[in-house]
């Protein structure tokens, strides 16, 4: 009698998981392009940041004045990284560390944007 409870009782438990509905699942963020400004070492710069199904699809600077030795290599490789990352907060570069900071804050910007408040 003990086992049949116990059998009763653990199908109960399996039946009751919670189910993911993807339907009823909703995106943290809105898809869209964002474009925001930062205040590089050269100056301000325009960034577009797009995001597609919660994930940063691509960030694009506009023209800027930062050193394309420095500054520039260092946004790129920071451009891969929140690509790969899947966020903003990533290591900055040494050397550049105004235009990696500046990088940062609009992504962030970005972010606050496409937050999804419904």
């Amino acid at each position: 009698m003990k086992r049949v409870f116990i059998l009763f009782v653990v199908f109960l438990l399996c039946g009751c998981s919670p189910q993911k509905n993807e339907e009823t699942k909703k995106n943290q963020y809105k898809d869209g392009t964002y474009t925001t400004t930062a205040m590089g070492y050269g100056g301000e710069f325009e960034v577009e940041t797009t995001f597609k199904d919660d994930r940063i699809q691509d960030i694009v600077i506009k023209e800027h004045n930062e050193t394309p030795s420095i500054g520039g290599v260092a946004l790129e490789q920071m451009i891969t990284a929140m690509k790969e990352k899947n966020h903003y907060d990533v290591d900055t570069i040494s050397g550049a560390t105004k235009s990696s900071q500046a990088l940062k804050e609009a992504v962030i910007k970005a972010y606050e944007k496409a937050k999804n408040e419904s």
